[in-house]
C-alpha cells in the first residue's frame, strides 16, 4: 500500500521504490495489488500488477485543511486514517497472504487493525526511519504524531523492511528485535539508463542547453533536505563553479514547489523520464546535509554513467563510499572545486564514468525483488510451521 494522490507515478523516491518492488514481485509469479488513496474509486492494470484507487469519508475541504495544518504535501494520504477508506479496502486485504505497508507513518490505523482484527501478516516497508525527527519538520504536531504512529506500527508489524544496515541499527537501538528486521535496499533499473538510446541534441534543445556544460541535481522539492540542497547550489556552489568554468548551467530536476531565483539554474519540474536530463549532464551532485533513508538519485546518477560529487549524507547507507566514481566532500567550497576539477579534466571524468555503471550492478531492482521474494517465501513457511505447532 502506498500514499499517492491519484495515480502510481514515479516522480519521487518512495514512488520509484513501490513501483519497482511491485513490478518485480509480480514478474516472479506473485499476484500484487497496490492500494492508493485518491479522489476517485477505480482499478487499473499497471504492468503486471493491479492498482486500486480508493477514497474515504473526509470531504476535500477537510483534507486540505488538515494537510495544511500538519504540513502534509498530499492531502489524500490522510485517507489512511479514515475509517471508511479502511473498510473499503478490506476485501483486497482479506484476499492476500501478506500486506506490505509503505511509509510506516501511514500505517498507524491500518497495521493494528490488519494484524489483530483481520489476522493478516503485515510487513512494514520503511523508506526511512523516524524521518520526522531526523529531517526536522517545522510542525511539532507532525513530529509528535508521526513518531507515535511509527512506534505503534513497529509494535504490531510481523516484519520490518529497512533500506540499509544503518536504518536497521536505528531500529534495534530503539529496542526492536533484530530478527524482526530485514534489509531490502533501494535499487535502480540499470537497463533504463542507457545514454546511447537518447537523442542528446533534442533533449539539450528542450532545456536551452546547447553549448553548455551541465551539472544536474535530482530531487522532489517537497522534501526539505532537497530544498536546502537547491538553495545551497544557487547561493554558493553554482557561483563558485561558474566563476571557474565557462558555459555551465545547473539543471534541477523534479517536482518543484518554489524556484530559487538564479541565472545559473534551470528547473525542469517533474519529468516523464529522468534518464533524459541525466544523459545530457556532465556531473551529478548530491549536496545533502540531512535526511533519512538512502538516496535513489545517487544510484540513478551512477546507472547513467555520471561522475558524482556528494556529501557524506548524500551517499549514507549505500555501499559505494571510496568508489572511484564518487567524490565525497562536506566542505561547500571544496565541493564546488571538485565539480570544477571534473569539468576541467576529461581523463578524470572518463575514468569516473567507466566505473559508475559497474558500481550499481548489485543494486539492480530485479535482484532486490528476487531477494524480497525469497524473504516472503521463507516468512510464509515460518508462519505455516508456527500454526501447525499450535
Amino acid at each position: 500500500m502506498s500514499s499517492f494522490e491519484d495515480s502510481l507515478s514515479r516522480d519521487t523516491g518512495y514512488s520509484v521504490r513501490i513501483y519497482n518492488l511491485a513490478r518485480g514481485l509480480a514478474s516472479l509469479g506473485n499476484t500484487v495489488y497496490v492500494v492508493i488513496p485518491g479522489a476517485n474509486v477505480d482499478v487499473e492494470k499497471m504492468d503486471k500488477f493491479f492498482v486500486y484507487k480508493n477514497r474515504g469519508f473526509l470531504p476535500r475541504k477537510v483534507l486540505y485543511f488538515l494537510a495544511r495544518m500538519l504540513e502534509i504535501a498530499k492531502p489524500t494520504a490522510l485517507f489512511f486514517y479514515d475509517l471508511l477508506f479502511v473498510i473499503r479496502i478490506r476485501n483486497v486485504i482479506q484476499s492476500v497472504d501478506i500486506v506490505q505497508i509503505e511509509q510506516q507513518a501511514s500505517g498507524g490505523l491500518l497495521v493494528p487493525v490488519i494484524a489483530k482484527i483481520w489476522k493478516k501478516l503485515v510487513v512494514v516497508d520503511c523508506h526511512d526511519v523516524f524521518q520526522s525527527l531526523r529531517v526536522g519538520h517545522t510542525s511539532k504536531m507532525r513530529q509528535i504524531l508521526e513518531t507515535f504512529f511509527e512506534r505503534l506500527v513497529y509494535k504490531y508489524a510481523n516484519l520490518i523492511l529497512t533500506v540499509s544496515e544503518k536504518e536497521k541499527e536505528i531500529l534495534t537501538s530503539c529496542g526492536i528485535p533484530e530478527e524482526k528486521i530485514k534489509v531490502v535496499p533501494n535499487g535502480v533499473d540499470v537497463e533504463s539508463f542507457d545514454r546511447l538510446s537518447i537523442d542528446l541534441k533534442r533533449v539539450k534543445g528542450r532545456y536551452g542547453l546547447e553549448g553548455y556544460r551541465v551539472v544536474v541535481f535530482v530531487g522532489n522539492m517537497e522534501y526539505l533536505p532537497n530544498r536546502e540542497a537547491v538553495k545551497l547550489i544557487a547561493t554558493k556552489i553554482a557561483p563558485l563553479v561558474c566563476k571557474e568554468v565557462n558555459n555551465v548551467k545547473f539543471l534541477i530536476v523534479g517536482r518543484c514547489t518554489e524556484k530559487v531565483d538564479s541565472p545559473n539554474l534551470i528547473f525542469t519540474g517533474t519529468v516523464k523520464d529522468v534518464a533524459e536530463p541525466l544523459a545530457i549532464s556532465d556531473v551529478a551532485v548530491a549536496p545533502l546535509f540531512r535526511g533519512s533513508g538512502t538516496r535513489l538519485k545517487v544510484l540513478e546518477y551512477l546507472a547513467c554513467g555520471l561522475p558524482v560529487v556528494s556529501t557524506t549524507k548524500g551517499v549514507e547507507g549505500l555501499n559505494i563510499e571510496g568508489n572511484s566514481c564518487v567524490i565525497i566532500e562536506d566542505d561547500v567550497s571544496s565541493f564546488a572545486r571538485c565539480i570544477v576539477k571534473i569539468l576541467n579534466n576529461l581523463d578524470i571524468a572518463e575514468k569516473m564514468r567507466r566505473n559508475a555503471k559497474e558500481s550499481v550492478v548489485g543494486y539492480d531492482w530485479k535482484k532486490i525483488s528476487a531477494q524480497l521474494h525469497e524473504t516472503y517465501e521463507e516468512f510464509l513457511r515460518k508462519e505455516s510451521r508456527a500454526l501447525k505447532e499450535i
